[in-house]
């Protein structure tokens, strides 16, 4: 059996009163459809989530470390990881990895709500990158393309929703690696919430 991948498209933006993520739901083993709902976008705390791009193994253990060290941090110290040190911790995890030879085959992003909307890329290597808006995987080019064309400063989260949905269609469209559907998740002062099919429709639809 070939190992499975995510292949994907995920993205993440900042908009006026948070950060939105987003993905599509295939996962492939080479030519193979393996997964026609691979969950790619996650909270790893009540106000940070994430996304995954690349071998399916190495990023869903690196989410259940991520949200174990979190809860861990916690309880040692009465307070919650923010979102900077949330990319810190994944950050010298990864870079850790790969002193020891012991890569993780994956790129992330986490976007969060602090006491403002953040947003980062973290690839394998633990190199981290801030931005307002970024995008990973196999179909990301297409998904950038529609950032950069459409994305503009102080979004409405509706605005948001929108253009995340577009730039995850486009990548649909055009690469074979992407499919299946659209996760959507918020991230604002009020804390992390997925989507529904119907809510995102909803939006959508208008």
């Amino acid at each position: 059996m070939s190992i499975v991948k995510t292949g994907t498209t995920t993205l993440g933006l900042v908009y006026k009163d948070g950060v939105i993520l987003a993905a599509d739901r295939r996962a492939t083993a080479d030519h193979i459809v393996a997964n026609k709902n691979a969950e790619k976008v996650m909270a790893i705390s009540d106000k940070i989530g994430i996304t995954t791009a690349g071998m399916v193994a190495d990023l869903q253990a690196m989410v259940r470390l991520m949200r174990s060290e979190l809860t861990l941090y916690e309880i040692r110290s009465g307070s919650k990881l923010d979102t900077d040190g949330a990319v810190s911790l994944l950050s010298a995890i990864l870079f850790n990895k790969r002193l020891s030879l012991n890569l993780i085959y994956g790129e992330f992003i986490i976007g969060g709500y602090d006491s403002e909307p953040k947003l980062f890329s973290i690839d394998e290597a633990g190199g981290q990158g801030k931005d307002k808006f970024t995008v990973t995987g196999s179909g990301g080019v297409f998904a950038l393309g529609v950032l950069e064309g459409d994305y503009k400063e102080n979004m409405t989260e509706e605005e948001g929703i929108k253009l995340a949905y577009k730039a995850i269609s486009s990548s649909i469209r055009r690469d074979v690696y992407t499919g299946e559907g659209i996760d959507i998740a918020i991230m604002n002062k009020k804390g992390y919430k997925k989507l529904s099919d119907e809510e995102i429709q909803k939006v959508v639809s208008k």
